[in-house]
């Protein structure tokens, strides 16, 4: 995906180096970015579909914030990133877990239910760290994309702290059940393979 044209910044702003590159921006600044700017629109994304400019917003921030004109710290601010990244999600995913009901019968609609939105939602987030997945994400990580750690999340906060409730279930396909397991811990989870992952299709199974 080609980034989009990101304007220089205006005249009026304070230049502490000599032209024609502006002042990057200091690491305070990165960390309010990410909590004003990309943390509310990347957890909207994560319930339901984004609208456009709240999208191009978000993706123009973070590729602003990776490449900062060519300067050579892109790779920091770039590790930075995934590190915001990844606590977030973290974060995100335990809310998810912690909130699933008690009652057994409930357990997997919830399940299937956050699964959907979660998933789907994955994929708007995943296409926003576009040039960080291209340029730090695959050479520095040894992975495929940040969706690596949205699932990576997933399993460990929401799919192994409801193990035991899912095994209690009657009637739960523990083979299919295995199956999810492994494409959790899958490098790579194409999204046609998104509807295996309910365990609702489990139930079904004689």
């Amino acid at each position: 995906m080609t980034p989009p044209h990101t304007p220089r910044q205006n005249s009026h702003t304070t230049v502490t180096t000599c032209p024609p590159l502006p002042s990057p921006s200091p690491p305070p600044m990165e960390q309010k970015s990410w909590k004003a700017d990309l943390e509310p629109t990347i957890t909207r994304m994560l319930m339901g579909p984004p609208a456009y400019h709240e999208y191009m917003m978000a993706y123009t921030t973070i590729f602003n914030m990776a490449t900062l004109d060519g300067n050579p710290s892109s790779q920091e601010r770039q590790a930075d990133l995934y590190a915001h990244a990844e606590n977030f999600f973290d974060k995100y995913t335990k809310q998810i877990g912690s909130a699933a009901p008690n009652d057994i019968e409930d357990v997997i609609p919830y399940y299937d239910l956050e699964w959907d939105r979660f998933s789907n939602g994955a994929q708007f987030v995943n296409r926003l760290f576009t040039y960080v997945n291209r340029n730090y994400v695959r050479r520095t990580r040894g992975q495929d994309s940040i969706r690596n750690l949205l699932f990576q999340s997933w399993k460990e906060n929401v799919f192994k702290p409801l193990t035991a409730r899912l095994k209690a279930t009657n009637n739960l396909d523990t083979d299919h059940f295995e199956h999810i397991l492994n494409l959790l811990a899958s490098d790579i989870l194409p999204s046609e393979r998104f509807k295996e992952m309910r365990l609702g299709v489990a139930l079904t199974a004689e």
